[in-house]
């Protein structure tokens, strides 16, 4: 019955998805996507705001990553929110412009040693709390299906972040802008001041939105972002929505209104 639920949720949005009315296959991190959050967080913003300035409107379906990617690769999206643009994507969807340029850090507890490292190999005495369906550097996939490195896969950052306060983990990954979000919002101001961050990046990337290339439109609906893009970029807005971010503008949305867009 659940199943079959799904499907028919699924089957709407489908039905909605017209040549200037598109969905976005997208999930959750907090503050860049986040259905609870305002505005769907800043990057699904950034979406909005561009197709909008083309005469598009937007819907987003949350789904796991890896699911949300799935789903996207067969056509059953109209866009992907939100990728690095690996060389391998690249045979199934075509990339936008950057929408941002972000870092991923790791994150350890302040009592621990600060690990020093170079190359993944200098990790492997460690163990790692990381994210199901998150895109990491192909070394550190490739040390995992080797079994070269000790890494626990969870569902979600707040999962991953109480595996490291409970010494469960010895450090995790994440961005820094999440990583603030996340303490902000879900745990302690004492919890907080014992997360410290490992000054070495460990994957510096840009944020893309990809469309499906099984897609008859993609190509134009992908020009037509950009179009949209780059007016957010030289007019200042996009500039102005990043400082929301910073601000905390996009944080969880207030509970009697997330309640009332609540479906019945």
């Amino acid at each position: 019955m659940f199943k079959l639920y799904v499907l028919l949720i699924f089957l709407s949005f489908q039905i909605k998805s017209s040549e200037n009315h598109l969905l976005v296959a997208t999930g959750n991190y907090p503050p860049f996507t986040g259905s609870q959050l305002a505005d769907d967080g800043f990057v699904n913003h950034i979406i909005r705001l561009a197709m909008s300035s083309q005469g598009k409107q937007i819907d987003f379906v949350y789904l796991p990553w890896k699911r949300s990617f799935q789903s996207a690769k067969l056509g059953q999206f109209d866009m992907a929110s939100y990728w690095v643009c690996e060389p391998q994507y690249q045979q199934d969807f075509y990339c936008s412009d950057p929408v941002y340029q972000g870092t991923l850090k790791l994150f350890f507890r302040k009592d621990t040693p600060l690990p020093k490292w170079q190359t993944i190999r200098d990790l492997q005495p460690y163990r790692i709390g990381a994210i199901l369906g998150y895109e990491y550097i192909p070394e550190f996939h490739q040390a995992i299906n080797q079994d070269d490195l000790d890494v626990i896969m969870v569902s979600n950052d707040q999962l991953s972040l109480n595996m490291l306060l409970n010494e469960r983990v010895d450090m995790i990954l994440l961005s820094e802008i999440a990583m603030h979000a996340l303490l902000e919002q879900h745990f302690s101001q004492q919890q907080a001041r014992e997360i410290k961050a490992h000054p070495k990046p460990f994957l510096e990337y840009q944020a893309h939105i990809l469309f499906p290339k099984v897609r008859a439109n993609s190509a134009a609906t992908k020009e037509s972002f950009n179009r949209g893009l780059k007016k957010l970029k030289s007019s200042g807005e996009l500039q102005k929505q990043w400082q929301r971010m910073l601000d905390g503008e996009f944080s969880v949305k207030d509970k009697v209104q997330v309640e009332k867009e609540r479906p019945r």
